[in-house]
């Protein structure tokens, strides 16, 4: 088969295709960026360009500094463009112009694609500040309760990096007051979005400028171009304004009349009871400090805002309060923050909207280790504030602004590290030699300035990072580590090109850096309005009250709700196996929902560790339910005669047959089905847009394809991507059965199993994709892997956490193996990454999660707890669940249900669930057997010594079988199904699944029309 070059697999020509790529790597065109002396601000662009070219804009704050540095002044006038006086739409766009929400002529844009221009005539050249006013729809425009998000181009360039992908947030409100379940636990308050039309001025996406960006416009025409990324949305208008130059707060308070001293009550307000907010994560909790109101030493109280539920840079939270009279006012706060050891955290500080003065543009909250109390102010003083008598509002953003270089100067490092991966790797022929004896100064003449100058960037970030925290802290040592790291390696430069793990190492610490930095969470209990003539209260729980509420915490901790026991016969005893909030949310939609329908009550449990289901079933003290078992966890408790066959069960053919048979293998025991899918978790093909069009490369549809692209990403320093542990792609694809029918024997002694062996360990040792790789996620954002398979983690990531990228990735099915009908098998699945907020089994090797019964569960509830089973895997339940965790804690909880309506129903672009539909039709986990563990175990072993060790691929292969077989032999023994001398006492007779499931059909027919 032709796979673009050809293949000879000797150890010598393996070498010498190494060699061959080593002198492509250095011929001419392959760039080696260096750092400048000062080595901080210019290189920034010419690095990023051989990473992406694409990407090679300035960030703001340089595109910023050009413009002054050039003369451009700030604009001293202000006009509007109207939303409907476009003069290009592009035909993609599903937009209209009409009445909307009391405005006649809006732009009612509700499809998620397409671009906009506008020409706007400016009065004369300058730096503005931008508005746009706007309305994000909801209901049926395949709408989620993210922020709407564009890309702005100015006159066909993009002006900086940060325009790439602009958010527009919607406004919410939690309904109070909060209601309690039967314990008198408060039930978590709904959401619900607060309808109307916006003017926001435009700001990056992540908290790093507090203020407005601004767009520099020349003399007359311009042209503006909005890409619409993400989220319906209507809009009326844009404006443009002078910029408006904060004043700082010793200007603000010489501007107080002289009369405004005031005392009286301190007004306080309970964070929790937020007036508004721009994102649906951000989350009131619970929390037992001593202090902390109302308490909740006994009773689950919602007291506290914020923590890890407020953290992403950008996200609000209003307050409403009255002054009581007009005068000068003190604000104080009694906050947490101690998520980040020795990191501040920042918010931005707005008073009727507006940030009162430079000083609260962006506040710190040091590091303490528990609550304290922090009257806003310096070292010199508290701040005050001068509030007319009546309503007002109090806005807190976070936001990482005096973090920002570091983050450029983090992508800097990252950049050169990565240079020099890629030019070690050419100069040895990407193997180390220790009896080779290297002059680096006479082989890679400026490798050493290179370190140098690196060191002295890192040594300055990590100066800059201890300045703005007043301590050292995880991020200050890492970067101290990795400056100890290059003297080391200064010192003994011959042996640098020996140690080119080490700099793969350091980049990739490095690289993690940046949620450490970007990440501010800040939890709030109550905020202070002061009279500026009084003190501050104390705002921290004394001695007494600690330990008086240390007690009353012990002595409630026996309760009977704070405990797994068996509970009454009026109620379900169900486990789950994932964190605290989905929980809480499958609880309150049990009390609100299948309780009233069915008479029975409900208690959910959170369980931490999956094994306690084998504990409990040897004490015979099992749930009615568990849910979020882990995949490979029901095979076992069946063979061990602990799990309930649910094929049994009324109404088990019609509720099986509307799952893909590939979700069920893993759950296949001597005839029946002993749990149900509740979430899956399959690969996809991810692909960076910008990249592949550089490059002129097309998505691959076969594997065929994807060998005939990889010699172009390793001549431009790319590559692509495949977990090496998994080898069920490769396996599926080319028809190998794991087992044999009866279930006794592997099935890898075959043909076409030593063959998708080879052709697995071939990726690596032929095509060159590389053995280990720490974080997909960072390789693909910053561009180095382009390409590559992975599953739903992936695309939370890259959706939540790299909107930089919005609109420059996309999924494509995975690459597949042309078959002799001419159709392509895309099979795939059966191992995966942890899901988040998932609590995994030591051995889970399955992609799945399940719910499931239990055979020594209490018998009388037996028929109810299916009646609970078949509830919560409906699709009406389970659509309303993954809703509902969205809309409280964010796109990062997207629930990826393994009920093909529900996870159709989610809020997904038609073109994301059309790839996410086709795939699933290809899925296929993989079969358990008794020692099936062994099966993993050795392949990985196998693939180890053939591509680590240079094993010939058959004998490691048949070294893998004779293991697994042997493991299996012993397990069928121990279970009765081999005697002693070998013969067969029972069979497995595992189904086999050849054929792609067609029930996923009519989704993707609704799709298309």
């Amino acid at each position: 088969m032709d796979r673009g070059f050809s293949i000879i697999r000797l150890p010598y020509l393996y070498k010498g295709f190494l060699l061959w790529l080593a002198i492509t790597l250095s011929l001419p065109g392959s760039i080696n960026p260096l750092l400048s002396a000062d080595g901080i601000e210019e290189p920034a662009v010419a690095m990023e360009e051989i990473v992406f070219d694409s990407q090679a804009e300035p960030y703001y704050y340089q595109a910023l500094d050009e413009w002054r540095a050039s003369g451009l002044q700030d604009a001293d006038s202000d006009f509007v463009v109207n939303a409907d006086r476009y003069t290009q739409l592009s035909d993609d766009a599903e937009a209209r112009i009409g009445s909307f929400q009391g405005e006649d002529r809006a732009l009612i844009w509700s499809n998620q694609r397409g671009y906009v221009e506008y020409e706007v005539v400016a009065p004369k050249a300058g730096l503005y500040a931008m508005e746009l006013t706007y309305y994000p729809l909801t209901g049926d425009n395949q709408a989620s309760l993210g922020p709407v998000t564009f890309s702005v181009e100015m006159n066909r360039e993009t002006p900086f990096r940060e325009a790439r992908s602009l958010e527009f947030e919607r406004e919410f409100k939690d309904l109070w007051p909060l209601t309690q379940d039967d314990n008198g636990d408060d039930m978590r308050p709904r959401t619900e979005e607060i309808g109307s039309w916006r003017t926001k001025a435009v700001r990056d996406s992540e908290g790093a400028y507090p203020q407005p960006l601004y767009w520099h416009l020349q003399e007359g025409i311009n042209t503006i171009k909005l890409t619409h990324l993400r989220e319906p949305v209507a809009l009326l208008a844009l404006r443009f304004t002078a910029p408006e130059p904060l004043p700082t707060y010793k200007d603000v308070a010489i501007g107080y009349p002289g009369t405004a001293d005031n005392e009286g009550d301190i007004v306080i307000i309970e964070a929790e009871q937020l007036t508004t907010k721009n994102a649906t994560s951000i989350q009131v909790r619970n929390d037992r400090d001593a202090g902390t109101t109302p308490a909740s030493s006994k009773d689950r109280k919602y007291n506290t805002v914020g923590g890890w539920r407020w953290f992403k840079g950008g996200e609000s939270v209003t307050w409403t309060f009255t002054a009581p009279k007009t005068g000068r006012y003190k604000i104080g706060m009694r906050v947490k923050q101690n998520f980040r050891r020795n990191l501040s955290v920042f918010r931005t500080l707005y008073i009727d909207g507006a940030i009162p003065f430079e000083e609260a543009s962006v506040y710190p909250f040091p590091y303490h280790g528990g609550w304290t109390g922090e009257v806003l102010g310096d070292e010199n003083q508290d701040y005050e504030f001068y509030l007319e008598e009546g309503r007002h509002t109090l806005t807190l953003t976070a936001s990482n602004a005096p973090f920002r270089k570091v983050f450029s100067q983090l992508d800097i490092v990252s950049s050169e590290l990565r240079g020099i991966e890629v030019d070690l790797k050419a100069a040895t022929g990407g193997q180390g030699d220790e009896y080779r004896v290297w002059s680096v100064e006479e082989d890679m003449p400026d490798l050493l300035g290179r370190l140098e100058r690196t060191r002295n960037l890192l040594k300055q970030m990590a100066a800059q990072v201890i300045a703005i925290n007043g301590a050292r802290e995880n991020v200050s040592q890492t970067l101290e580590s990795a400056v100890s790291d290059l003297n080391a390696l200064i010192k003994k430069p011959n042996k640098i090109p020996n140690r080119q793990a080490q700099f793969v190492s350091m980049r990739e610490s490095i690289e993690s850096l940046r949620s450490f930095l970007i990440d501010s969470p800040l939890q709030v209990d109550k905020l202070y309005l002061i009279p500026a003539s009084e003190s501050a209260p104390d705002m921290t729980a004394g001695w007494t009250e600690r330990l008086s509420a240390s007690f009353r915490s012990f002595y409630h901790s026996f309760d009977s709700d704070n405990n797994l026991k068996q509970e009454d016969e009026e109620t379900l005893n169900v486990w789950m196996m994932w964190g605290r909030d989905y929980v809480n949310e499958l609880q309150q939609l049990a009390d609100e929902s299948f309780t009233p329908e069915y008479g029975m009550k409900v208690k959910i449990n959170l369980v931490q560790q999956p094994e306690l289901l084998i504990l409990s079933n040897s004490a015979g003290s099992m749930p009615d339910v568990a849910l979020g078992v882990p995949g490979d966890m029901p095979y076992d408790l069946a063979l061990r005669g602990a799990a309930r066959n649910l094929s049994d069960m009324q109404g088990a053919d019609a509720l099986f047959s509307s799952y893909s048979p590939g979700f069920l293998l893993p759950f296949y025991h001597e005839g029946g089905y002993y749990a149900i899918p509740e979430t899956v978790q399959f690969k996809v093909l991810f692909y960076r847009k910008d990249i592949m069009k550089q490059l002129g490369l097309q998505i691959p549809d076969t594997w065929d394809d994807v060998y005939a692209l990889l010699p172009t990403l390793l001549q431009n320093d790319y590559n692509f991507y495949i977990e090496p542990k998994d080898f069920s792609t490769i396996f599926n694809q080319n028809g190998v059965q794991l087992y044999e029918r009866d279930g006794l024997k592997s099935g890898l002694d075959r043909p076409e199993a030593y063959a998708a062996f080879e052709k697995w360990t071939d990726l690596y040792n032929v095509y060159g994709l590389e053995k280990s790789v720490q974080s997909f996620y960072n390789q693909f954002r910053k561009g180095y892997m382009p390409l590559g398979i992975a599953d739903f983690n992936q695309f939370l990531q890259l959706t939540v956490a790299a909107p930089e990228l919005r609109d420059l990735w996309g999924i494509a099915p995975v690459p597949g193996t042309a078959r002799e009908d001419g159709t392509v098998a895309r099979w795939s699945g059966g191992i995966s990454d942890a899901v988040p907020g998932h609590v995994q089994s030591k051995s889970a090797g399955s992609s799945m999660s399940a719910a499931m019964m239990f055979s020594h569960s209490d018998p009388d509830k037996e028929e109810m707890a299916w009646k609970f089973l078949q509830w919560y895997t409906s699709s009406k339940v389970q659509t309303e669940f993954g809703l509902h965790l969205e809309q409280f804690y964010g796109e990062q909880f997207r629930w990826n249900s393994a009920n093909a309506q529900a996870f159709a129903n989610m809020p997904w672009k038609p073109e994301e669930l059309q790839v996410l539909l086709e795939q699933w039709r290809w899925y296929k986990d993989l079969p358990v057997v008794p020692g099936g563990y062994m099966t993993a175990r050795e392949l990985n072993f196998a693939w180890i010594r053939t591509v680590i060790d240079g094993v010939n691929p058959r004998t490691s292969m048949e070294q893998a079988i004779q293991e697994i077989n042997r493991e299996l032999l012993r397990k069928q023994q121990e279970f009765d199904m081999v005697d002693r001398r070998g013969n067969v006492l029972k069979t497995l007779n595992l189904p086999e699944v050849n054929d792609p499931w067609t029930g996923v059909d009519r989704y993707i027919e609704e799709l298309v029309r």
